[in-house]
């Protein structure tokens, strides 16, 4: 349980909970959004970041969007009266995603493993730390050794980008408001399981978010920053969608979040 519980973030109840949809790796989105964001930040704002960082554009483009929510994060912690805990960054799938590729030796079909995960656009992340997905994949194909020496140049990669290791050593599963009444996801969550039983729910289970007709416990509104299907702002009764889109032709979203899960101001790139 409590290995679960660190996977989680509480923040305190507040006005107004800035909320950042999918970036999607959009560096130009990206970069909209916090000028207009840096002029709206008050005294008692929070701050959650919906995820993927990461994206499948060039790898240029997804280092740089990676290095904006870093600078972005200095820029909000150095505001007046804010706390660490006042700022939360979800992991996303494309972080998910990120945290698997460094594991593939030991997947029984790493190369069916990959081919997967290019498929839902982890090939921008592979390019974001100097590799080809075309020769990524042919080592799949190669043995357990190879692959293990890949996985290792990909590590060090990333160490090697400032900030980006501790980043998604910082990444969250999910967050709440700690009086119970918002709860913030980055795709999915099934209704049927308590927060801390969700599995790879939070990235894969966006069927089951849409699929959310009641109440889940005492919370007003369950509040996402990636929608596979249905791009846009999309408000339900007890759910919210703030995926305008990023990275994919459309807009990036933030929002301010009310108590009441209402949302009271919001900015697109």
């Amino acid at each position: 349980m409590a290995q679960a519980v660190a996977v989680l973030a509480s923040l305190k109840p507040a006005d107004r909970i800035w909320v950042v949809g999918a970036v999607n790796g959009d560096i130009a989105a990206l970069q909209a959004v916090h000028a207009k964001l840096a002029r709206k930040i008050r005294a008692g704002d929070r701050l959650v970041y919906t995820g993927n960082y990461w994206g499948d554009g060039p790898g240029d483009n997804v280092v740089a969007a990676v290095n904006e929510v870093l600078l972005f994060r200095r820029f909000f912690i150095a505001q007046d009266g804010v706390d660490l805990a006042d700022i939360v960054f979800l992991r996303g799938a494309a972080e998910e995603m990120l945290t698997k590729l460094q594991q593939l030796q030991f997947a029984p079909n790493p190369g069916e493993v990959f081919e997967w995960m290019l498929s839902r656009g982890a090939a921008g992340i592979v390019r974001a730390y100097g590799f080809n997905p075309a020769t990524v994949q042919a080592t799949m194909r190669q043995g357990a050794h190879l692959i293990s020496q890949w996985t290792g140049h990909l590590s060090d990669a990333l160490r090697r980008h400032s900030g980006h290791g501790a980043l998604m050593a910082d990444l969250k599963h999910a967050a709440y408001v700690s009086d119970g009444s918002l709860i913030f996801v980055h795709a999915g969550l099934d209704s049927s399981r308590a927060l801390t039983a969700q599995t790879d729910t939070f990235w894969w289970g966006a069927s089951m978010f849409e699929a959310i007709t009641e109440r889940y416990y005492d919370c007003t509104r369950i509040i996402r920053g990636a929608s596979n299907n249905t791009p846009g702002i999309s408000e339900r009764e007890y759910t919210l969608s703030l995926d305008g889109g990023a990275g994919r032709g459309g807009k990036l979203v933030a929002a301010a979040i009310g108590q009441n899960g209402q949302i009271v101001d919001r900015i697109e790139s």
